[in-house]
């Protein structure tokens, strides 16, 4: 089926707009539409009321302005059609003039013919297509560069094979140090301690389709951060190319980090919870096993704590939990340790790195510590006060033993310490608790 085409033949000349118009009625592979103009004005009024044009056939010698103008008027259009510009056999500069200022085509009168006009509409119309879809690509491409460099994230291109960088925003150049065009011999990103990890970073990326690197850094401000960077190899032409993208993850990170130490933090004290205690002593314990160095366990009771809360209160006995773990936590003063509440009202603490004696002082200093909160306790048989009683054990992680029997030992002696008359220590291998 014909295609229409839409014509605006604009030429003083009558037999010549009626030649032309014939000529364009016997195209057999297209439809012409054609709408005549005598002059430049009644042209643009035509464009304004009778658009939009395929194409404009515009004669450059009118009676009221000179073509030249009009096609400036109608190169000024939002929607400017393309135009074919029509001159003399004298006026080759002109037409000259007419393709600078954005005509598409020219055509000398003397010399049109039926297929000369229609090829030369034909591909002004062509032309003008490409051109539109070209300006649109730029246009596209300036916006993603306007907003790729706006973005946060680094966002960068790598020639896979030379590991060399063809393109990136302004994040990757001033967070990954980037320079576009620059090798791996040159340079690498900043999140790269040397040229070789950089390059093992682009093979992995071509070799498994995929790559992942975190970088951890301390900014400017002394503030840690981490980047993420994802890469994916992707072929264009034949020629693999790594896109990546680098994030900043540290907020994430740092949320992550928060959920698990909620997870593993007691809700009601804020020191560490049971699931946390068994992790961390299995861990103290394999550490204990490779240094051949002794680890100590220290079992802490609160001291007729259910006579507390029944006299004045769960909210009270919470607050004085608090108080207790704050204290122990406190306590403790070595890095290498750890406080955590074993259920209820008994807490524990891991120290490592710590043989029986040291041990036994560390736990002389808890109690005291406990003691000197000075907590008012009415029903206490041992003291006006709040007060512990504490089992020690220490050993050496050897084949034929295992962390739960440090914690059997540790718990049989806070059972002596409480048989004792609690509020004091007592060690494995004791025969009673030490006098508070």
């Amino acid at each position: 089926m014909p295609v229409t085409v839409r014509v605006l033949l604009i030429d003083d000349n009558l037999p010549d707009r009626v030649r032309y118009r014939r000529m364009l009625q016997r195209a057999g592979d297209s439809n012409f539409d054609v709408v005549e103009a005598e002059d430049g004005t009644r042209g643009l009024q035509a464009i304004a009321s009778k658009g939009p044009f395929d194409c404009v056939v515009l004669d450059q010698d009118l009676p009221d302005m000179q073509g030249l103008d009009v096609l400036d008027d109608i190169r000024a259009l939002a929607n400017q059609p393309p135009v074919v510009m029509l001159t003399g056999e004298e006026d080759a500069a002109i037409s000259i003039d007419a393709l600078r200022r954005g005509a598409s085509d020219y055509l000398m009168k003397r010399r049109i013919d039926e297929d000369r006009l229609q090829r030369a509409i034909v591909g002004a119309i062509e032309r003008d297509k490409l051109s539109r879809q070209l300006r649109e690509n730029e246009l596209r491409l300036a916006r993603f560069y306007r907003l790729a460099n706006q973005t946060e994230d680094a966002l960068f291109i790598v020639e896979a094979a030379s590991a060399r960088i063809t393109e990136c925003n302004e994040a990757a150049r001033n967070r990954l140090n980037l320079v576009p065009g620059s090798t791996s011999n040159a340079t690498q990103p900043a999140a790269f301690a040397s040229p070789e990890l950089w390059r093992d970073f682009c093979r992995r990326a071509q070799s498994e389709g995929s790559a992942r690197y975190e970088w951890h850094f301390l900014q400017a401000d002394g503030s840690a951060a981490i980047i993420e960077i994802l890469a994916r190899c992707i072929e264009e032409d034949g020629t693999p190319y790594i896109v990546a993208v680098g994030r900043d993850i540290s907020l994430r990170k740092q949320r992550e980090q928060d959920l698990i130490d909620r997870s593993l933090r007691d809700g009601l004290t804020g020191v560490w919870n049971r699931r946390a205690f068994d992790e961390r002593l299995a861990e103290y314990w394999r550490n204990a096993a490779r240094n051949r160095r002794p680890l100590a366990v220290v079992m802490i009771d609160v001291d007729h704590f259910k006579f507390y809360n029944d006299t004045l209160g769960h909210p009270a006995g919470d607050e004085c939990l608090r108080q207790v773990a704050l204290a122990l936590r406190s306590g403790v003063l070595r890095g290498s340790s750890m406080v955590a509440r074993y259920g209820g009202e008994e807490f524990v603490a891991v120290l490592e790195d710590t043989d029986l004696v040291a041990a036994r002082a560390c736990a002389e200093r808890l109690r005291l510590v406990v003691q000197s909160l000075a907590i008012p306790h009415p029903r206490s048989s041992i003291s006006n006060t709040v007060t512990v009683s504490i089992g020690v054990v220490s050993g050496h992680a050897e084949p034929d033993l295992t962390p739960k029997m440090l914690i059997d030992a540790a718990d049989a002696a806070l059972y002596r310490a409480k048989r004792a008359g609690r509020n004091r220590v007592a060690a494995h291998g004791d025969t009673e608790g030490a006098a508070a």
